[in-house]
């Protein structure tokens, strides 16, 4: 096996002479700085980096040398995946050349924008809670809250969960949606500083407090406006994949297996 050569030292500055200077050797094969360069832009000025990076491209050469050995190239299983790689690459290059071809108009967002604004948002509540391992214990805990004991100094002693507690049992805003079923039906019905509980959840019981009710916010056009564009995009290529499909008249041969 040939000797793995590092160079000792790595330029801090990167002249052009400097960007083919050889930083290692591997069964013959050079690895120059161009090549940690191009593989991490942050190598150009970050030490740290570029060692990082010439050592990762060294193991990876280290592996090709050996399937270059081993013939590996020559078997099925490797031409299978060169076919199916190739076939990928050429869908993204199409995928990317019709978006290209196909800027989301200002129009076509305010459209995809008014069509979200009339979906119904969930509810956001807002909730103090108190977790505890037992009924009994939640029972104890309504107890001293009906007692005149204030919630959040009962959470901050009682409730096992430790990151709520230290705020007093406070979640901040929840969408219906992150709420666990069993809460959801517990403080729906709840009016702003009502108690509930105990409730059964999977890490034992929870004692709720409702502080607030509110429709979740609708954001506005520009906060949202990459994902729209790309939701836009997406629905643009479906379109464009379909009418391709009817354009090459693609159709089943035989029925798909099942019911």
């Amino acid at each position: 096996m040939r000797t793995l050569l590092i160079a000792a030292t790595i330029a801090a500055g990167l002249p052009c002479a400097a960007l083919a200077q050889v930083l290692a050797q591997v069964g013959g094969v050079s690895i120059t700085l161009q090549q940690v360069v191009a593989a991490d832009p942050a190598a150009a000025k970050d030490k740290a980096a570029r060692e990082k990076v010439l050592l990762t491209l060294i193991n990876r050469q280290a592996v090709l040398n050996a399937a270059e050995r081993t013939g590996i190239k020559n078997t099925p299983a490797y031409k299978r995946a060169l076919k199916q790689d190739a076939e990928n690459i050429a869908i993204q290059l199409v995928a990317q050349q019709f978006v290209a071809a196909h800027p989301v108009s200002d129009n076509e967002l305010a459209e995809a924008y008014r069509k979200m604004l009339k979906v119904v948002a969930p509810e956001q509540y807002r909730l103090r809670e108190i977790t505890t391992d037992t009924y009994q214990a939640g029972e104890a805990a309504i107890a001293e809250i009906k007692g005149g004991k204030s919630f959040s100094i009962v959470a901050a002693e009682k409730s096992q969960d430790v990151q709520t507690a230290a705020i007093g049992g406070e979640t901040g805003w929840l969408a219906s949606s992150q709420l666990l079923a069993p809460i959801l039906r517990a403080v729906r019905p709840l009016k702003v500083g009502e108690v509930t509980g105990p409730v059964a959840v999977p890490k034992g019981f929870v004692v709720l407090q409702l502080l607030g009710k509110r429709p979740t916010p609708k954001p506005a056009l520009e906060q949202i406006k990459p994902q729209l564009t790309a939701a836009v995009q997406r629905q643009q290529w479906e379109k464009y994949v379909l009418k391709l499909r009817s354009e090459q008249d693609a159709h089943l041969i035989v029925p798909l297996p099942g019911k």
